[in-house]
């Protein structure tokens, strides 16, 4: 253990001083595994003099070594966030810069395929509450970490001096910003560009308006998936798109043949980017566009079709929300399935890390026998690969992806 904490935590003097925090006897175990974070229950003592964001560095008790440096919150369940084992380091618009540029670097094999990609993804970049997206040639970011926040001037200057985007979009409406006492707010802080053009891996072409969009702009998590649809769709296939947003699915059903897509969203916006993003992928495609509520579209729904896209939003945004969103994903996958022609394809997915991968191996298991039907996993997938998942942090594994075949 010595050796390790030694090799994690160089002993080279830092000019920048920055008061300890301590963590517990055995709790920093994890945090020397590579974990990011420490919890309030973790800390030997909360200072709550220490303003949120600041700079600290996270000592062990036993023998008041140091270890790694991490933004600190008095006030938050994660009290502590890494940010560096290099108890040397500074943290200053530099060490951004350098960190930022690396990610960058890490996505370059993923832009020849598409050109909107995932830039920096959080923790699994060592970048612990901080996300940033390119759209062709506009930028996005979001925060959702005291610590990040308190440095949002100068990731703006670097986002603009690294990629020199047409504009760059704040989307800090997540309601993670809450839990950190910082408010939600969108907004261009640069340039005046909101619409952005992208393409997929299979061509498939859409227009994004980043500023009106959800979460971070255009769900590039689901971007490798969507594609996927296209080897269960022959020219007969009905298809019903559920959740549609603003018609990644169906456009690539649409795209392959399909001969009739429905696509249902209660968002009305979204469902006039579909039908612009339709206009821009010509098709022989009958449409359906449909503004409801998908769990309400669901209660009286009727047809038969051959592939069923089920792909909500968040429903189990914390553990508290566990129950209840699993009775609603059994909802909603009864409905799908009776839908589904005899050895059709559901295409299902969850994006939360409080239900993971076995609670969909379970809602769609019981669902099926529920109505006397048999599924069977073609596939699995999580997030692309700008959306890494950090090997010591399960927290960082939140979308599951699964085709199953329904007799």
């Amino acid at each position: 253990m010595e050796s390790l904490l030694a090799l994690l935590s160089p002993a080279t003097n830092n000019d920048q001083v920055y008061q300890d925090i301590i963590i517990r006897t055995h709790h920093e175990r994890r945090l020397v595994k590579g974990h990011l974070w420490a919890f309030s229950n973790e800390l030997a003592t909360v200072d709550k003099s220490i303003p949120p964001g600041t700079v600290v560095r996270l000592v062990r008790e036993f023998d008041k070594k140091p270890f790694a440096l991490a933004f600190y919150h008095p006030n938050s369940l994660i009290s502590a966030r890494v940010i560096s084992r290099d108890i040397a380091a500074t943290i200053d618009a530099d060490f951004l810069r350098q960190r930022i540029a690396e990610s960058a670097a890490r996505r370059a094999f993923i832009e020849p395929e598409r050109n909107a990609v995932r830039l920096v993804h959080s923790e699994s970049d060592l970048l612990p509450g901080l996300v940033i997206e390119r759209y062709d040639d506009i930028c996005t970011f979001q925060i959702v970490s005291a610590g990040m926040e308190a440095m949002k001037s100068e990731i703006i200057s670097i986002i603009d001096d690294l990629f020199s985007p047409a504009s760059i979009i704040e989307k800090n409406s997540s309601h993670l910003r809450t839990l950190e006492g910082l408010p939600e707010v969108e907004a261009i802080v640069k340039g005046s560009k909101t619409v952005a053009t992208i393409y997929d891996r299979a061509g498939t072409t859409m227009e994004i308006d980043l500023l009106s969009g959800q979460k971070t702009g255009g769900y590039l998590d689901q971007m490798d998936n969507r594609t996927l649809i296209r080897r269960y769709v022959t020219k007969s296939s009905n298809v019903l798109d559920l959740f549609c947003n603003e018609g990644g699915f169906s456009l690539n059903a649409a795209l392959a043949g399909a001969q009739t897509v429905t696509a249902v969203d209660a968002s009305k916006l979204a469902l006039a980017r579909v039908e612009a993003n339709r206009v821009l992928n010509p098709n022989s495609a009958e449409w359906n566009l449909v503004n409801a509520d998908c769990f309400e579209y669901l209660k009286t729904a009727e047809g038969q079709y051959d592939v069923v896209v089920v792909d909500p939003p968040s429903l189990a945004k914390s553990k508290k929300h566990l129950k209840n969103a699993l009775q609603a994903y059994l909802g909603l996958h009864r409905g799908s399935m009776k839908l589904l022609a005899p050895g059709g394809v559901l295409l299902t997915a969850s994006c939360s890390h409080h239900f993971g991968r076995t609670d969909l191996h379970d809602v769609v298991r019981d669902a099926a026998g529920t109505l006397r039907r048999t599924a069977c996993i073609l596939e699995e997938h999580g997030a692309g690969a700008d959306h890494p998942v950090h090997a010591v942090m399960p927290e960082t594994e939140y979308l599951h992806f699964m085709a199953v075949r329904v007799f």
